[in-house]
């Protein structure tokens, strides 16, 4: 079944509408519908709908219309399909590796109430992420079924009305239900140029992506279909390098950036607040209240906090952008030689990168060094012309990105032989199972 926000016929597919079984005191007079009203309104005079997307105030106002769609496409669907043993909840935006999914589920028995997903949380609310694909077992839609009616509606959508996600508010009605999440690997929420390739993940199977363009979905399916071809039903995220990550490799690749971010060199502070790694700050506890001690302790593990107690300080991992200008002074002056000339050249970030044993890849342009401790693909980024005050007489500013090859390489000789993908899935499922038995 295919949803949008308005019920319409595309060729041969009938268009579900996603908002049609909300309540008319919302669907009429919310704000958060005055953006669905046009749109039947446009609808209505046969005008072209893809004129709604065209201004950034017209992307916000979907954005509030989203939260509102979760719940009645979940109960569409199910009164639609009642029989079936999943449902597989899917964005437009998303590509899902059908034959992984299809392993995954045949471990989970879909009489059970079964939530699968990529966790997140939203204050103490437990839910699956949508974008990135959720599935929900028959039985666990027939408990949500059996609630479903006037009274509970009602609560849901006032909450829908004063909160913020749909998947969010989603995970919540269906806790009421007797239904929580249990966490799946394989579900990534962004595309394959974003996605970090390091040992962890090299031998587990993709699940899905998202933020997914016509370039990357048109790769997946072609990857997808030439192992077919080969009679290979399975994949890990090591295929998926080896056939579309490694070949646009290389030492240096200019216009383009592979979104390294772990550590940020630039012009003469040598740090940049948006760096990925923290600085220990020796922190005091001894006098703090009990409650203070309970806020500034909470992170640590039991043994960290005892020795904290007992010492009277622990080190605070702080970002850059979070220390004082003395302590930024001493953070720079920790800085090795070769990493406060990394802004200076190209050369001098490449030998910033080599010189950090976790480097794998760096990014540069002026006055500006990245570096990065796991594989990234990126996207191709095109020179700016002239400089920032207008002056088209300047050299366009150029990027370059580069990886550690040989690192790469080791990367890969680490990770040896994987396991099939229903071996790999089914000791996974079986840790679960366990876990949700006890």
């Amino acid at each position: 079944m295919i949803f949008s926000d308005i019920e319409q016929e595309m060729g041969d597919y009938h268009i579900y509408s996603s908002l049609e079984d909300v309540s008319d005191k919302y669907k009429y007079s919310h704000r958060d519908f005055d953006f669905y009203r046009r749109l039947l309104d446009l609808a209505a005079k046969g005008q072209d709908l893809s004129l709604m997307k065209i201004t950034k105030q017209a992307a916000g106002s979907a954005w509030d219309l989203d939260k509102w769609k979760f719940l009645p496409i979940t109960h569409k669907v199910y009164t639609e399909q009642p029989n079936v043993k999943w449902y597989i909840f899917l964005e437009a935006d998303s590509y899902m590796a059908w034959t992984n999914v299809l392993e995954l589920l045949s471990l989970y028995d879909p009489d059970e109430p079964w939530y699968l997903g990529s966790t997140h949380f939203f204050g103490d609310v437990a839910f699956a992420h949508g974008g990135m694909g959720y599935f929900i077992s028959n039985r666990a839609m027939r408990d949500l079924h059996r609630i479903y009616d006037g009274k509970h509606i009602n609560e849901w959508e006032k909450r829908i009305s004063e909160g913020c996600c749909g998947d969010v508010e989603l995970a919540a009605i269906l806790s009421e239900a007797g239904v929580n999440i249990t966490s799946v690997p394989g579900l990534y929420g962004e595309s394959i140029t974003w996605f970090e390739w390091d040992q962890g993940r090299w031998c587990e199977p993709a699940l899905s992506w998202h933020h997914v363009g016509s370039h990357d979905v048109e790769a997946l399916w072609q990857f997808e279909s030439k192992l077919l071809t080969q009679e290979v039903s399975h994949y890990v995220y090591k295929d998926l390098f080896h056939k579309l990550v490694e070949p646009h490799l290389a030492h240096t690749r200019e216009d383009w950036d592979n979104m390294s971010r772990d550590r940020i060199m630039t012009g003469s502070s040598g740090l940049h607040p948006d760096e990925g790694r923290r600085y220990k700050l020796k922190t005091s506890v001894g006098d703090m209240d009990e409650e203070e001690q309970e806020d500034a302790l909470r992170d640590l593990g039991d043994e960290e906090k005892e020795l904290a107690l007992d010492e009277g300080f622990y080190m605070k991992k702080m970002r850059w952008g979070e220390l004082s200008e003395s302590e930024q002074e001493d953070a720079w002056n920790e800085l090795s030689d070769l990493e406060k000339e990394a802004h200076t050249s190209l050369g001098a970030c490449k030998a910033a990168c080599e010189d950090w044993d976790e480097c794998i890849q760096f990014f540069y342009m002026t006055d500006r060094c990245h570096l990065h401790r796991t594989v990234r693909l990126g996207h191709y980024m095109h020179a700016s012309a002239g400089s920032e005050d207008g002056d088209d007489d300047e050299e366009p500013v150029r990027t370059t990105s580069g990886w550690m090859m040989d690192r790469v390489r080791d990367l890969k000789d680490r990770v040896g032989t994987c396991k099939s993908v229903p071996e790999w899935m089914k000791e996974y499922a079986e840790n679960e199972l366990t876990k949700h038995d006890e």
